[in-house]
C-alpha cells in the first residue's frame, strides 16, 4: 500500500471547525487562538523602502499596525547587531567616495533649485581634522524654498539604529547665506502612526545654520533648529531624542531610529547658498553600546500603556549569520567580538550553528529565516539545528521552493515548527504586503513561556492578514489536537480530522500526505488532494492516514488563483519502534 493510500474518497469534507478554545482531555489546559508576528523590525533597525516613503518603523507604528488587525502578540526582532550599534561607524569624513568605500554620496534635489553643485574640496576643512571637506552650492530661482541635499549613503546602513543617548555634532561654514539661503543637515527619523492630531508619516529633524537662532514646526512632521551663522567654522551639535521630546512631547521620544542623513544648502527667491560640511561624529552612549535590550525593554513597558491589548515579546534577528530569529524569555545578545570596523556577514555553516548552539544552551528557540539554500544542505544539517523555519510569506514561487525544503526535512524526520515572514521594517501597512502572513498558536496564554511552548510543540500555523485573516487550523485525532505532534505507534493507521476555519469563500484545502521514511533523499515524497471547504458546519468525516514505514499529513489553504493563504504545521506517525530522536514537546503515542 503506498503512502497515500488513506487519502480516498473518505477524506473529502474530513473538516471540522474548532470551537473558540480548545480543551485537552483529562484536565488539560484550555488553549485559545493566539495570533503573532514573528518577525518585527523597529527603531532599532536599518530604515524602509525609500519607494515606500522612507523612514523606518517606530516601535509605536508596529504597534498600531498591531492593535488595526488584531494581532495580540509582537515579538521585536531587530537585527542583533544594529541594536548595539555593532562596527557602526563613529565618525564620517567627508573624503568622497573611496575605491571600495561602504559610503557613497548620493545627490539629492527638493523643491525649485538651479545651478547646483557640489564637490569634495581640500580647502577650506575644518580646522579640527585634515582631508578633504564637502562643498554644496545651489541657487533658489522661485519664492518658495528648494534645497540640494548630498545623501551620505552608507552600505548596510552602517549608522541606522536607535538614537537613544546619541549625539551628533557635525563642523559647518557658511560661505554665502543670507536671509534666503541656509545651510541644512536633515536627520530622517522613524515612521508613526497618526497621533494628537498629526498624521501618520516619517518624522524629520532639520538643523539649520542662518541669519537667526530659533525653533520651529513648519509641517506637522518636522522640527527645526536654527542657529546662527558666524562666518567662520562652527560646530552643530544635535541631540535628536532632546529635540523629538520638545517638539513632540506626546511622543515616546526614545523610540526614535536614525534612517538618513542628508547635508546641503536650502534656498530661494533667486538667492544662492554655499556651504561647507565636515567632520561628523556619532557618540552613542551606555543605551546603545552595552545597554540596548534594557534600552528596549524600557520602550517596551513605556508603550505597553498605549496597546494594553498587545503583548510584545522581546527576541532578536541575529544577522551577523545565516539570519536567525531568536525567541526566548529573557532574551540575551549573542556576544560578537569586539570590532572597530564595519563586520561583514559569516554565511557558513559552523557560524551558523554555533550561534544556534549558543542559544540553545540558553533554553531559547531558534528559527532559520526566509532559509535559501539546497535541500540537500537543509536535510544533511537538519536545517542548522533550528527549531523553526519560515515557509509562508514573499511569492508563489518563493513559497514554493520553502515548502519542497520543508517537505525534504519531514521526510527524515526533521522536526521544524513552520512559520511566516512578515518581516516588517516600514510599519505602515501589514495588510497590504504581499508576504503580510502572521502565524497564530494554540496556547493558554499570551505569556510567553505558553507560546514558547506552543512554538516548540508545533500547534501554530499561518494565515495571511488580509486574504484569511481569522483563519484557525488545527489536526485532531481521538479528540485531541495533534498538530506538530510525532505518534509513535503500531497501529496501521490513524483516523485524522482537519480543522479550517475562516477562510474566504472559493478556498480550497491542500491535503498534504508525505512519507517518513528518514531515507536521507533530499527529494520530498508527497500526494496532494484537494478538496473543497463545507460553505457550512457539518458531522466531521474522518479519514485514515496510513502509517507504513512512517507518514506526516500538513494542511494548505489556496485562494481560488492558487496561492497560499494558510497553511498548518504536520503530525507525523512513526513505528513505535523507529529510530529516530522526538523532542519532548512533540512526543506523543497513540
Amino acid at each position: 500500500m503506498g503512502f497515500g493510500a488513506g487519502l480516498g474518497a473518505a477524506a473529502v469534507g474530513s473538516v471540522v471547525v474548532p470551537s473558540a478554545a480548545v480543551a485537552e482531555p483529562g484536565g488539560g489546559p484550555t488553549r485559545r487562538a493566539v495570533s503573532m508576528a514573528m518577525h518585527v523590525h523597529s527603531s532599532f533597525s536599518e530604515g524602509g523602502s525609500w519607494a515606500a516613503g522612507g523612514g523606518g518603523a517606530s516601535m509605536m507604528a508596529q504597534l498600531d499596525q498591531a492593535a488595526r488587525n488584531d494581532v495580540d502578540v509582537v515579538w521585536w526582532t531587530d537585527h542583533d547587531w544594529r541594536m548595539q550599534a555593532y562596527g557602526y561607524y563613529q565618525e564620517i569624513a567627508f573624503e568622497g567616495t573611496p575605491e571600495g568605500g561602504n559610503l557613497s554620496w548620493t545627490k539629492q534635489e527638493e523643491g525649485p533649485v538651479t545651478a547646483t553643485r557640489h564637490s569634495f574640496v581640500t580647502e577650506p576643512h575644518s580646522p579640527q581634522e585634515p582631508g578633504r571637506a564637502l562643498r554644496v552650492e545651489a541657487t533658489g530661482p522661485e519664492t518658495e524654498w528648494g534645497t540640494c541635499y548630498l545623501w551620505a549613503k552608507a552600505g548596510n546602513s552602517f549608522y541606522s539604529t536607535n538614537l537613544s543617548d546619541t549625539t551628533l555634532s557635525v563642523d559647518v561654514l557658511a560661505e554665502q547665506l543670507g536671509p534666503d539661503a541656509e545651510l541644512v543637515v536633515q536627520l530622517e527619523t522613524s515612521n508613526r502612526p497618526a497621533t494628537a492630531g498629526r498624521p501618520a508619516g516619517l518624522y524629520r529633524l532639520e538643523y539649520r545654520v542662518g541669519v537667526t537662532a530659533g525653533e520651529s514646526l513648519p509641517t506637522p512632521l518636522t522640527g527645526v533648529v536654527t542657529t546662527e551663522a558666524t562666518g567662520r567654522w562652527q560646530t552643530l551639535t544635535m541631540r535628536p531624542v532632546e529635540d523629538v521630546r520638545r517638539f513632540w512631547p506626546d511622543l515616546v521620544a526614545g523610540d526614535t531610529g536614525l534612517a538618513r542623513i542628508r547635508f546641503g544648502v536650502r534656498v530661494r527667491n533667486g538667492a544662492t547658498g554655499r556651504v561647507v560640511v565636515d567632520r561628523l561624529r556619532f557618540d552613542r552612549g551606555e543605551a546603545i553600546v552595552r545597554t540596548p535590550v534594557q534600552t528596549q525593554r524600557e520602550l517596551m513597558a513605556e508603550l505597553a500603556e498605549r496597546y494594553p491589548g498587545v503583548t510584545q515579546a522581546l527576541g532578536s534577528e541575529v544577522s551577523m549569520v545565516r539570519h536567525l530569529n531568536v525567541f526566548m524569555t529573557d532574551f540575551e545578545l549573542y556576544p560578537y567580538p569586539p570590532t572597530d570596523k564595519a563586520p561583514s556577514l559569516d554565511g557558513s555553516l559552523a557560524a551558523a550553528e554555533r550561534v544556534i548552539g549558543w542559544y540553545h544552551e540558553r533554553g531559547a528557540l531558534v528559527q532559520y529565516n526566509h532559509p535559501e539554500t539546497t535541500a540537500e544542505e537543509f536535510v544533511a544539517t537538519r536545517a542548522l539545528g533550528a527549531d523553526l523555519v519560515e515557509i509562508a510569506g514573499e511569492d508563489d514561487e518563493v513559497v514554493a521552493d520553502r515548502l519542497a525544503l520543508f517537505d525534504a526535512a519531514a521526510r527524515n524526520a526533521v522536526f521544524l515548527t513552520a512559520t511566516s515572514q512578515l518581516d516588517d521594517h516600514a510599519g505602515r501597512s501589514w495588510a497590504g504586503l504581499r508576504h503580510g502572513f502572521i502565524t497564530s498558536a494554540w496556547a493558554p496564554s499570551t505569556e510567553i513561556p505558553d507560546l514558547l511552548e506552543a512554538m516548540a510543540a508545533g500547534r501554530l500555523w499561518s494565515h495571511h492578514l488580509s486574504r484569511a485573516p481569522g483563519a484557525r487550523m488545527d489536526l485532531v485525532a481521538r479528540g485531541r489536537s495533534v498538530m506538530g505532534k510525532v505518534l509513535l505507534t503500531r497501529a496501521a493507521r490513524l483516523p485524522v480530522e482537519v480543522v479550517a476555519e475562516g477562510l474566504p469563500v472559493g478556498c480550497t484545502l491542500d491535503l498534504v500526505v508525505g512519507s517518513c521514511d528518514r531515507s536521507g533523499a533530499a527529494a520530498p515524497a508527497v500526494e496532494r488532494r484537494t478538496v473543497p471547504v463545507p460553505a457550512e458546519r457539518g458531522r466531521p468525516t474522518r479519514f485514515q492516514l496510513e502509517r507504513g514505514v512512517g507518514s506526516y499529513l500538513r494542511v494548505e489553504a489556496r485562494d481560488a488563483s492558487g496561492s497560499l493563504v494558510a497553511m498548518g504545521n504536520p503530525v507525523w506517525l512513526l513505528p513505535s519502534d523507529a529510530d529516530v530522536s522526538v523532542p519532548a514537546a512533540r512526543r506523543s503515542a497513540a
